[in-house]
């Protein structure tokens, strides 16, 4: 799986993007769409606490994603009073559905049809290392962390750039030189067997 720091960053990212120049956003709005990236990972709570086994992790299904989506939406819609805690659907059910897609660019196979359909579906290639089931001291762990976050980040920024209609010309070599290391990054990532 994806390693926590990537969602959070993707969650942080997402609300960056949130490009609504007529309402300034309170800094605590940024804590929704990060919670919703993360939230598909809750079943390991009952996983480790209750010694529950799942057979299929169906918090990692667009169900379930939508449905957080729209809860969480609807109970901001109702009890927040300050405007500028409250973001759009779209914006929430991206973030939620965010931690779907960083789970299948590690190699994962998700239920993402549940209750429609039981059938896993996972991409042909992992394109992220991953950073799970290694320990918090082990050399695998910390070295596909770094490689998830340098491949992660640019992308993240470029995503809050574009959207927020950034000019870039003034980093054209700064660009030039993050793309080829990302580039190299996203090779020997690709190459890597541990997830």
């Amino acid at each position: 799986m994806s390693s926590l720091l990537a969602h959070v960053v993707v969650g942080a990212s997402l609300y960056l993007c949130n490009d609504d120049s007529s309402q300034r956003r309170s800094p605590a709005a940024v804590v929704l769409p990060v919670s919703l990236a993360i939230l598909p990972d809750f079943d390991y709570f009952a996983i480790w606490f209750l010694g529950v086994r799942f057979e299929q992790r169906y918090t990692h299904s667009l169900f379930f994603c939508l449905a957080m989506s729209c809860l969480a939406w609807l109970m901001t819609r109702r009890w927040c009073r300050s405007r500028n805690l409250i973001l759009s659907f779209w914006l929430l059910l991206l973030a939620s559905c965010s931690h779907l897609l960083l789970d299948l660019l590690v190699g994962r196979c998700l239920p993402l049809l549940w209750p429609f359909s039981v059938v896993e579906l996972c991409l042909p290639v992992a394109v992220l290392p991953g950073a799970a089931h290694t320990g918090l001291i082990s050399y695998v762990f910390w070295r596909n962390l770094a490689i998830e976050s340098c491949l992660l980040l640019p992308v993240c920024v470029a995503l809050i750039a574009s959207v927020r209609r950034l000019s870039l010309r003034r980093y054209v070599p700064e660009i030039i030189l993050v793309l080829t290391m990302w580039l190299g990054l996203l090779f020997c990532s690709s190459s890597l067997t541990t997830m």
